[in-house]
């Protein structure tokens, strides 16, 4: 059983992650409008860098109250885009195109990155 301090984390995390997957997807979409011949991998990466501010100082700030480190961040972040792109990358060889394999790849590493921010970044 997790702690009440440790639930209030998670739904702080929560909140914050979904503000940058909101960022994040809504960033995908309209690059997809914009440019629809654009690669996916392409748009997801793009899409990653733009959120990726929001989420560190959202985690800094209100999950955690850590000062935490961006550059342990930033490879948490990495590492979650790349696993992140070979998922889609999976999901894409599969048939599926446009926003959806961006979603479902998107919302897969959602527990790695706050397990790793957890007890790497913000201890």
């Amino acid at each position: 059983m997790i702690s009440r301090e440790e639930f209030w984390r998670l739904c702080r995390f929560g909140l914050v992650g979904g503000g940058a997957t909101l960022i994040d997807l809504g960033s995908s979409a309209l690059q997809l409008w914009l440019w629809p011949g654009l690669a996916e991998n392409l748009v997801s990466t793009a899409a990653f860098f733009v959120a990726f501010w929001f989420s560190f100082f959202g985690h800094r700030y209100i999950t955690f109250q850590k000062q935490g480190a961006a550059s342990k961040f930033l490879l948490v972040a990495l590492f979650s885009l790349a696993v992140r792109n070979l998922l889609l990358l999976g999901l894409l060889w599969a048939g599926l195109s446009g926003l959806v394999p961006i979603v479902i790849a998107t919302l897969a590493v959602t527990l790695l990155t706050y397990l790793l921010s957890r007890i790497w970044v913000f201890v």
